[in-house]
């Protein structure tokens, strides 16, 4: 439990926090509550259920892009969205986008989608956060035990 809320004393984790909260609320908001043009919950569940994938698991992933973005603006429970993301963006990568390559569609090719750079992308970012926790403007710094130093 110790493990979940510690932290590097550091702040490099906030640019990588604050931009994922940002791109996951857009996303998450798409899936759960149909905002800037996405399906909604129901649609979004739908979708996946049509491509084999269980309703558990589209839940799943609707709410940890949602839930998720929060835990990276505050920095509270990091790396278990972190983790949340990770299994989202590995997902996207290998269902979706390994099948068009490394690179996006930048032409517009309507007969491609898009290739696997930006999911990988934020996966890595996910990942950083998962080794290295949410840094020193967190809740998790804020609440985590704080080391006894020797002397």
């Amino acid at each position: 439990m110790r493990w979940i809320f510690s932290t590097t004393g550091t702040f490099w984790q906030l640019p990588l926090r604050l931009c994922l909260a940002y791109v996951f609320w857009m996303h998450g908001a798409q899936k759960v509550l149909g905002m800037y043009h996405g399906p909604g919950l129901h649609g979004f569940v739908g979708y996946l259920a049509g491509s084999g994938v269980p309703a558990s698991l589209a839940y799943l992933a609707a709410f940890s892009e949602f839930l998720g973005a929060f835990g990276m603006l505050f920095g509270f429970l990091t790396r278990i969205a972190a983790l949340g993301l990770m299994a989202n963006m590995a997902y996207a990568t290998v269902a979706v986008h390994a099948k068009w390559g490394f690179f996006m569609n930048w032409g517009g090719d309507p007969t491609r989608g898009h290739g696997y750079e930006y999911p990988m992308t934020l996966f890595c970012m996910a990942l950083a956060l998962f080794i290295g926790g949410g840094g020193n403007l967190s809740i998790d710094r804020m609440i985590a035990p704080k080391e006894k130093r020797p002397g």
